[in-house]
């Protein structure tokens, strides 16, 4: 009975660490208010906080119950896509919020290769990900 007490008080523990360092990186950057300001709809400011709450808790519980979509064939190419929208979106928040890519063009003097050096993160990130996800055992 303390095994499992002390596994769940731990498991509770990682948990609350997780979330409040994943809040103070999206409040801080501020990565959620940029995504705002570009969608130019601050009048949906409730539904983007209850995509972002309900985003974090639908991903706990895939982890908790190993939901998959195994026999939804048909959902994979909307999921990915929505999946990769997200990631795409906070990638290109916090970029736009650190200006990593004007600070390193400018450090290393390539401004006329700009678009070039874009175009390559996407196609690598691009890349990356069809590997990891179209050829089993690659993880």
């Amino acid at each position: 009975m303390t095994t499992l007490l002390l596994t769940v008080l731990i498991g509770f523990a990682g948990g609350l660490a997780i979330g409040a360092s994943i809040t103070a990186f999206f409040v801080v950057l501020g990565v959620t208010t940029r995504i705002i300001q570009w969608s130019n709809k601050k009048e949906y400011l409730l539904l983007y906080q209850i995509s972002i709450v309900l985003g974090a808790l639908l991903s706990c519980l895939s982890y908790f119950y190993d939901l998959t979509v195994k026999y939804l064939d048909f959902l994979t190419i909307p999921l990915g896509l929505i999946f990769g929208i997200f990631i795409g979106t906070i990638v290109a928040a916090l970029t736009e919020t650190l200006d990593i890519i004007s600070i390193a063009v400018n450090k290393i003097g390539m401004k006329k290769w700009l678009y070039v050096i874009v175009m390559t993160i996407i196609f690598g990130k691009i890349a990356g990900s069809l590997l990891f996800f179209l050829i089993p055992g690659f993880f």
